[in-house]
């Protein structure tokens, strides 16, 4: 049971002392007693954060400090219907940060070497390199769910383009434009990340494809939840796979504060303001 979870990583531990006082360690109690919501997977280390900022943002939404805890106990209501928004809140997230050490021993060292090459890029060694991704988000459905868009992507749900889903995988990058990627045209950009696979000596399947607009948005606005930054940084733009039934290839970028999908139809251009990410895709099943 999820409350079990909580109570033996969280009640017990340092860190669920620290974060969580007496009165709500006691009404933790009466989940565990309660629950009925499973978790079928390993939880790893980014996903138990992950569920400590769900459990502090609705044991907030309790109002505990006023209340007070044991009203709250003894009207278990509440709590059963708050804690099962947070699972199913937890639930839909589609794009779950790994960290380095949880990141599966067969892929280690594409970790390692990404690590190190974001660190050339005074990249924080806080910021996930690594994400599991669940299958079904896209980006006219989901995107505007995940993060700030710009106007909830009203705007472009009758383009005429395939929203293509994402599959369950884990996903590799770093989150800034490949250096030196903007000023290419396309044909440029590809080989421009072959040439990276090759230098950090990656897998043969890594850095094959600019990435489908659903999982680029997905990337950038976990991205943005999990640290605050807008990338692409400064204003610039970055390509993806996917092309509308006319040719024009969908882009991403941030203004005012919001992510905005926009189009450009000129593959052979050179373009100072539009790169790449450099991403690495490894199925479920791998």
């Amino acid at each position: 049971f999820i409350s079990g979870f909580l109570l033996a990583h969280l009640g017990d531990s340092k860190e669920g002392r620290e974060r969580f006082p007496a009165k709500t360690a006691a009404v933790l109690g009466l989940l565990h007693t309660t629950g009925r919501w499973t978790m079928t997977t390993r939880i790893t280390s980014g996903q138990r954060k992950q569920l400590v900022r769900f459990y502090e943002d609705g044991i907030d939404g309790l109002n505990l400090e006023k209340d007070g805890a044991q009203r709250v106990i003894m009207q278990g209501d509440a709590l059963q219907r708050r804690c099962k928004e947070i699972i199913l809140n937890f639930a839909s997230t589609f794009f779950i940060p790994i960290q380095d050490m949880d990141v599966p021993r067969k892929h280690q060292p594409t970790i390692v070497k990404l690590r190190a090459e974001a660190r050339r890029q005074a990249i924080s060694d806080s910021t996930p390199l690594c994400y599991r991704v669940i299958n079904g988000y896209t980006l006219k459905h989901h995107a505007p769910k995940a993060g700030p868009c710009r106007e909830n992507f009203q705007y472009l749900q009758n383009w005429d383009f395939t929203d293509e889903p994402t599959v369950d995988c884990l996903v590799f990058w770093i989150p800034r434009l490949l250096p030196e990627s903007t000023g290419k045209n396309v044909d440029e950009q590809r080989a421009h990340l072959a040439e990276f696979r090759n230098r950090l000596e990656l897998p043969s399947h890594h850095c094959s494809s600019f990435g489908n607009v659903a999982l680029l948005s997905g990337l950038t606005l976990a991205h943005y939840k999990a640290t605050g930054e807008r990338v692409p940084l400064n204003g610039l733009w970055t390509r993806t796979d996917i092309c509308s039934v006319d040719g024009n290839r969908l882009e991403l970028y941030w203004d005012s504060g919001s992510l905005y999908c926009d189009y450009w139809d000129w593959d052979g251009g050179r373009c100072d303001f539009i790169g790449i990410f450099a991403l690495g895709v490894e199925p479920a099943c791998r």
